[in-house]
């Protein structure tokens, strides 16, 4: 029975292979994309990597976009974004190695976006519903075998509904905004602007826009304030008047 584990990056590959591996593991490169063959106390184990996100959200249809919508679907990123082209040849080789395995490990980072990865993959790519799961912090050799060991039988479900949330929230609010924002200009101006604003992008404008507000109307005014220098019992300490601040000189100097 082969098994198949699923990196997030090629180097946590190559450093999951080394620290399983009963002798040295084998390395394959096809297409500039590595993968790594070894056995493990006798069982057969294939290595392969993901480069971050080979998915991402985007609109069932082709269509010219339209305000709001909320018909989207995870696509490999190399169908959405003409910059991630060269995700296509990780899918196309994690499609061949699930071929050759039975059972499907994740071993991605163990957070939200890490789970989101690993679940696309076991789903879209290896045509399975659910698998184990690694959980590891560091890449020692101890660490990483003991995650193996102790893998879970089940993914991290909770993790990957957070991190799918956290996408298709992103895409709600912040392309269904920006396209609003860019379409909202144009009829104001007759000009295409590309602007973009996002769940915490507008709020967070928002509260600088305000405080930049707040500090332009902002008008300095003198004050003073008074301290006492003293010890006691040979310790030394600055008291302030318990008045505060004064706005009047003359009562700063009477006292």
């Amino acid at each position: 029975m082969v098994e198949l584990i699923i990196t997030e990056k090629p180097a946590q590959a190559e450093k999951i292979a080394s620290a399983l591996a009963d002798t040295k593991p084998k390395k394959r490169t096809k297409n500039s994309v590595t993968h790594y063959e070894l056995t493990h106390k006798g069982k057969s184990i294939l290595v392969g990597c993901a480069v971050g996100h080979l998915f991402g959200l985007a609109k069932k249809d082709n269509k010219k976009a339209k305000y709001p919508n909320f018909d989207i679907e995870w696509k490999p990123k190399y169908e959405i974004d003409k910059g991630a082209e060269y995700t296509r040849k990780y899918v196309e080789r994690l499609k061949e190695l699930s071929k050759k395995a039975k059972n499907v490990i994740v071993a991605t980072d163990y957070d939200v976006e890490g789970s989101v990865i690993g679940y696309n993959i076991v789903r879209y790519l290896c045509n399975k519903k659910d698998g184990k799961r690694m959980k590891f912090s560091t890449l020692t050799k101890e660490e990483l075998i003991q995650a193996y060991d102790t893998a879970t039988k089940h993914l991290d479900f909770p993790q990957i509904h957070a991190g799918e949330t956290r996408h298709h929230l992103d895409w709600f609010y912040g392309i269904n905004i920006s396209n609003a924002l860019m379409t909202s200009i144009k009829n104001a101006t007759g000009r295409f602007r590309i602007m973009s604003t996002g769940r915490v992008q507008g709020p967070t404008l928002k509260l600088i826009v305000k405080k930049e507000e707040l500090i332009k109307k902002f008008k300095p005014k003198k004050y003073w304030e008074l301290f006492l220098e003293g010890t006691l019992k040979k310790t030394k300490f600055l008291a302030k008047h318990k008045k505060g601040s004064f706005s009047n000189e003359k009562e700063v100097l009477k006292i």
